[in-house]
């Protein structure tokens, strides 16, 4: 299926917002791949199909991640929206007809990220914090210069901050969340992250 194909199914699954988003991500992450050398065309497919799953209803994301068969953490249970990864990747396969796992996974693990990421999965994940649309949070200039410049270093960079963010907000924290930031504080320990 071509981008033009892409665009046209996805359009009616998401919101305007969610759309704008998603072609800021998949710019994003395709300016990232060329600066990588990953394949830019796999980057623009993630990124634009990263959230094809994020506009179904709380309550419907876990039962249709139920349905298919889907591993759902104690976390996903409690907050379904951390599904869209998951079942945006099943969409991918079944909808959009992508068989790439590369790509599957980097829509998977986009919000949460996960121990040992390739480049591409950290480059979608690093894309859809950083992405031209998103409203201004803390660091994200320097952020987005670490993304250009050290991805690692961005990685870690956002997982800080969600992790602190949640935590001043007392919201629950996905268990994928903590650990892959623990995985990267320690692969990466005494590199300046702070």
């Amino acid at each position: 299926m071509d981008r033009s194909e892409m665009i046209k199914k996805l359009k009616p699954r998401i919101t305007e917002k969610r759309f704008i988003h998603s072609i800021g991500v998949e710019y994003t992450a395709a300016s990232m791949a060329f600066v990588y050398g990953a394949s830019v065309e796999k980057a623009r497919i993630a990124g634009i199909l990263h959230d094809n799953a994020k506009c179904i209803p709380t309550d419907e994301k876990l039962r249709k991640a139920e349905k298919f068969g889907l591993p759902i953490s104690k976390s996903e249970r409690k907050s379904p929206d951390l599904l869209h990864g998951k079942l945006g990747a099943y969409y991918a396969r079944t909808k959009f007809d992508v068989t790439d796992e590369e790509i599957l996974s980097a829509i998977t693990w986009h919000t949460t990220g996960h121990p040992c990421m390739t480049l591409l999965d950290k480059i979608i994940f690093v894309a859809d914090y950083i992405e031209p649309n998103r409203k201004m949070i803390k660091e994200l200039p320097e952020i987005r210069h670490e993304a250009m410049t050290d991805i690692d270093k961005a990685v870690m960079h956002i997982l800080k901050n969600t992790l602190g963010y949640l935590e001043t907000k007392n919201d629950s924290i996905d268990e994928m969340s903590r650990e892959t930031y623990e995985y990267y504080l320690e692969l990466y320990r005494g590199r300046d992250f702070d």
